[in-house]
């Protein structure tokens, strides 16, 4: 919850909602579900927009954690993306073709052919966004129908996440959509890294509880001071991510969405080595939850640039823009420490 959301009655039995509904959508999703569910029914249930209305902020950033926490597969990061992308032509377009994995954050469409991902599988006479790179950096984006597409289901590390290969012809108008864009792939990173965080919370959670009941010699390895300090220090980084996270919801822009995005990838890293150091054998295994969550948080931190991807742009820019005498931007100097 971000720091000027009013203490009321109000937003505690809005999450509780949210986390219920999400809960209840990952209920009924396998790993063969082909289905990324949209949400937007199920929220105007809830009365969306009037919560939209009061929580402008903690309204999107509640979606995210509670599809971190569940593992539920929606179509809610389309949505925010398509929100910021509104103010363009969009001709009933539903999703966004992102980047590969290995492209980062960076389109690789060319004006006349489309090159990239989407999430979930395609759905017959639906359109998609497709961002164009042009030069120094500008981004230009195109509407085309899925059915002109070929597509094919990608062999992901976390298998019950279904993503899609699309690629094929660009035909119909480019509109120029820099600075839409740039909104757009940071309300992906905030939304990522807070997904992230959320994940990452589970997988201390279920290292926690491990090791209280795992034990050596007739006692449990909670009482060890190794485990103790790997998960405090796991803990503590985990916090400080989730502090940028806010902070990037708050202020906003994409530098600050870019670094919230790497810290959130870095600490889940972290803390997703600790939980299976302290776990042992049995945190591998497939009846054993942990694996669940590590998978997909491998998952989240490869969309829209991982962290290694994300520092590194980070450090470009770095040297890039700043120079020696000039003082960092606030949010890169809090990344830096």
């Amino acid at each position: 919850m971000s720091n000027n959301t009013p203490v009321d009655e109000t937003w505690p039995m809005v999450e509780e909602a949210v986390m219920r509904l999400f809960g209840d959508i990952a209920a009924g999703q396998s790993a063969e579900t082909e289905e990324h569910t949209a949400v937007a029914p199920r929220l105007d249930e809830l009365g969306w927009a009037d919560i939209v209305g009061q929580y402008p902020i903690d309204a999107d950033r509640v979606l995210f954690r509670a599809q971190g926490q569940s593992l539920a597969q929606t179509d809610c990061l389309d949505r925010v993306m398509l929100a910021e992308l509104s103010p363009l032509p969009l001709r009933g377009a539903t999703r966004v073709v992102l980047p590969a994995a290995s492209d980062g954050y960076t389109p690789r469409s060319d004006s006349s052919q489309v090159s990239g991902i989407v999430l979930g599988p395609l759905v017959p006479g639906e359109r998609l966004v497709v961002p164009v790179a042009g030069t120094m950096g500008t981004v230009s984006i195109g509407v085309v129908d899925g059915d002109e597409l070929v597509s094919e289901r990608l062999n992901t590390f976390d298998a019950s996440t279904y993503w899609t290969s699309v690629r094929g012809p660009l035909t119909g108008p480019l509109t120029e959509a820099s600075t839409e864009w740039n909104r757009a792939i940071a309300a992906a990173h905030r939304s990522l890294a807070t997904e992230s965080v959320a994940i990452a919370r589970e997988i201390l959670r279920i290292a926690i509880d491990q090791v209280t009941v795992r034990a050596q010699y007739g006692t449990p390895i909670g009482a060890f001071q190794s485990p103790r300090h790997a998960l405090a220090q796991a803990h503590a980084q985990l916090e400080g991510a989730d502090a940028l996270v806010t902070e990037a919801w708050m202020f906003g822009g994409r530098l600050p969405a870019q670094a919230a995005k790497a810290a959130a990838g870095r600490a889940t890293r972290g803390v997703a080595d600790v939980a299976l150091q302290v776990c042992g054998a049995i945190g591998l295994t497939a009846e054993h939850p942990l694996h669940r969550y590590v998978g997909r948080a491998f998952q989240i931190d490869a969309l829209a640039g991982s962290y290694h991807q994300l520092e590194r742009g980070l450090a470009d820019r770095v040297f890039d823009i700043y120079a020696p005498d000039r003082a960092l931007p606030s949010m890169m100097a809090w990344h830096r420490n």
